[in-house]
């Protein structure tokens, strides 16, 4: 290497040092930060307006994984008594526009599970009162507290269809009322052909909410069949009440009604014609990470024809804690029995959501 290389590299080299050395120096003016995402909180909180728009959008989810020992006995007991594994997740994604008719809003929502794999458990517009798509419908399907939280089947339903929901009444007052396919069919649930009779269920509900001793609401549902006497109509009435501070009672009753068809099965899976429920759970937060729960339902049951079925009654107690925001970490027992079988689960489950 030659003296003139030398003498040129080392120029270079203090040039680009001294370029360096002076981007530091105080007093130079730091680069403007660009502002990518803005804060929406027009719909509360976790939305954002998406880049370029006046849309507001919250991406929301949850991951669950859980441990279960399930002991059967009675006619049960076939040594199939078991531990398992199970994991599920969803990711929901919300947005909302104001426009003249009101919020225009999107909600698209995939879940996952070890059992049925990916599916689209929720996709709906919403223009107002009025949402279409597949949606939960709007009859009541609360149940009791906890994992296992044994709700009222035609309540607790997920179908396509159309429904309005009126929540400004004043006083804390709403009514609803949809119409639905009468099967959870993710896209297109036939509700009539030619030649057949309408396949449906049409809910409805009335209630009160926001009051400082809770919740109550009434609310009903009809499903048709294009066969035999086997429609269902079922109606429930669920009351949330706040007794004393940090302790919250649910209870509710319904009846469900099934017809001569054997379309309604009691919590034991047996046919039935009608069931008649009472149920009843409380929960209370013991500290600020941590609170116990606990409740029973019992099913008066009507068997249907040619079907062998009695009383059930169903119980869980649990604990709920949270490890940090977000995530917390469940522990629940649960306790099934009619007259011929019986079965107890332990239930360990790790929870995750944003």
């Amino acid at each position: 290497m030659n003296l003139k290389s030398i003498l040129f590299g080392t120029a270079a080299g203090l040039m680009v040092a001294t370029g360096a050395y002076a981007a530091d120096l105080p007093g130079d003016a730091a680069p403007a930060a660009v502002d990518y995402v803005k804060v929406c909180d027009a719909y509360g909180a976790s939305f954002f307006y998406i880049p370029g728009s006046e849309t507001c959008l919250r991406i929301k989810g949850r991951v669950r994984s859980s441990m279960t020992y399930t002991n059967n006995g009675g006619n049960l007991n076939t040594g199939a008594d078991n531990v398992a594994f199970r994991a599920d997740a969803y990711v929901g994604f919300d947005a909302r526009t104001a426009s003249d008719l009101g919020t225009v809003r999107s909600y698209f929502e995939v879940q996952t599970n070890s059992t049925n794999g990916i599916t689209i458990s929720q996709a709906f517009i919403q223009v107002g009162y009025v949402t279409v798509g597949r949606q939960d419908e709007v009859a009541d399907g609360d149940g009791l507290y906890g994992i296992n939280d044994s709700t009222w089947g035609p309540g607790d339903f997920t179908s396509t269809g159309a429904s309005v929901l009126v929540d400004n009444l004043g006083g804390g007052f709403y009514v609803g009322a949809g119409v639905y396919g009468n099967d959870d069919t993710i896209s297109r649930p036939t509700i009539w052909s030619a030649g057949s009779q309408a396949g449906l269920q049409a809910s409805g509900i009335v209630g009160i909410t926001g009051q400082s001793w809770g919740s109550f609401d009434v609310s009903g549902v009809y499903r048709t069949y294009d066969r035999d006497d086997n429609d269902v109509f079922g109606v429930k009435a669920t009351a949330n009440l706040k007794l004393v501070d940090k302790l919250s009672l649910r209870a509710w009753a319904a009846y469900t009604d099934g017809g001569k068809g054997s379309r309604l099965t009691n919590l034991a899976g047996k046919a039935s014609e009608n069931i008649t429920d009472v149920a009843l759970a409380a929960s209370y937060q013991v500290t600020d990470p941590m609170a116990v729960y606990a409740g029973v339902r019992y099913q008066m049951v009507d068997a249907a024809s040619g079907s062998v079925a009695d009383d059930f009654v169903y119980g869980n107690l649990g604990v709920n804690y949270a490890l940090a925001p977000g995530l917390n970490l469940q522990g629940e027992v649960d306790y099934g029995s009619q007259n011929d079988w019986n079965q107890l689960a332990a239930v360990t489950r790790l929870v995750r959501v944003w």
